[in-house]
């Protein structure tokens, strides 16, 4: 059974990039998971409509503008470095299959050949596979928090 360091190294170095990627993603999806959690827990929409309660109307739709620019923060930098992993894994794609071609070399040992373009090949897929999960995940989870900030702030403008 092949391991995730197995999947690493039969990527190469490309690999440690999408790894940065989906470090960068799954972090900032981590970040945003907790800050919806003390959202429910400190109910920020139960606080505005006490502010409307005594009359305070202006100040409660600044306080959920404020929380609403909160619920957006970052979110960006995952669309973003998401959408990045793809490019990467296409770009270890192109090296492995480079890598695979180029190293054949003229040795005529046509086990070494074959070795040689299975190594390029398995950099290929493993690093367009993994760009692919980290842009999933990353596009997922967007897809997933938005709607519950959009369900959260829902008179309040989005952010651009």
């Amino acid at each position: 059974m092949a391991t995730w360091m197995d999947a690493l190294r039969a990527g190469g170095p490309i690999m440690y990039l999408v790894l940065a990627a989906w470090v960068i993603v799954f972090a900032g999806a981590i970040e945003r998971t907790l800050y919806a959690v003390a959202c429910v827990i400190r109910r920020p929409q139960a606080r505005a409509a006490a502010l409307r309660r005594r009359g305070l109307s202006d100040e409660a739709e600044a306080f959920l503008r404020a929380e609403s620019r909160r619920a957006h923060g970052s979110l960006d930098r995952i669309d973003r470095v998401s959408q990045i992993a793809t490019s990467i894994g296409l770009f270890g794609t192109v090296v492995g299959i480079a890598q695979g071609f180029l190293s054949r070399g003229g040795t005529g040992d046509a086990a070494a050949s074959l070795e040689a373009l299975a190594g390029g090949l398995s950099t290929a897929l493993f690093t367009t596979i993994a760009g692919l999960v980290v842009f999933l995940f990353g596009q997922g989870f967007l897809i997933v928090y938005r709607e519950w900030v959009d369900a959260a702030f829902p008179h309040t403008e989005p952010v651009p």
